[in-house]
């Protein structure tokens, strides 16, 4: 398998005010197909971000438990198997529950019909196949500033 270099020209440091921009990324369910989460990864890394990778079949639980304990403020959820509305539902309703508010962002093969519903629900960006590593984390810098300007 060819290594993974994504190409990074970025805005975006990584860090409001000194404090790093925490995220987690993850794949959820039954999907098995990480590649594009693991360019993300690197790229976000590579660009200043703090990144924990959660890794293949995670539940919704482990998302929710993990965002939690670890403080994050992005969770990343990258999904190629189709069962994502349901799932990022029930990570959002985790995380409400759980009084804990991070940006989450969706990428992958998420039909355009489901992409209205799922931001409906909660999640801040879907980013499709394809998309700059420079533009997710521009994206991520700027919703992580603007909720940390908003939290009391």
């Amino acid at each position: 398998m060819a290594e993974i270099t994504p190409r990074i020209s970025s805005t975006a440091s990584g860090s409001i005010d000194g404090r790093p921009i925490r995220v987690i990324v993850t794949k959820g369910g039954l999907d098995a197909h990480e590649r594009g989460a693991h360019a993300v990864v690197l790229g976000l890394r590579q660009s200043g971000f703090e990144v924990i990778y959660m890794g293949l079949r995670r539940t919704a639980g482990q998302i929710v438990e993990a965002a939690v304990q670890e403080d994050v403020d992005v969770v990343g959820i990258s999904t190629l198997s189709g069962g994502h509305r349901r799932f990022i539902r029930d990570v959002l309703a985790g995380l409400r529950a759980a009084g804990a508010d991070p940006v989450v962002v969706a990428g992958g093969l998420i039909p355009d019909a489901d992409q209205r519903d799922l931001i409906d629900a909660g999640v801040s960006r879907i980013f499709g196949q394809g998309a700059l590593i420079s533009d997710i984390a521009n994206y991520l810098q700027s919703a992580v500033e603007a909720r940390r300007a908003s939290a009391p």
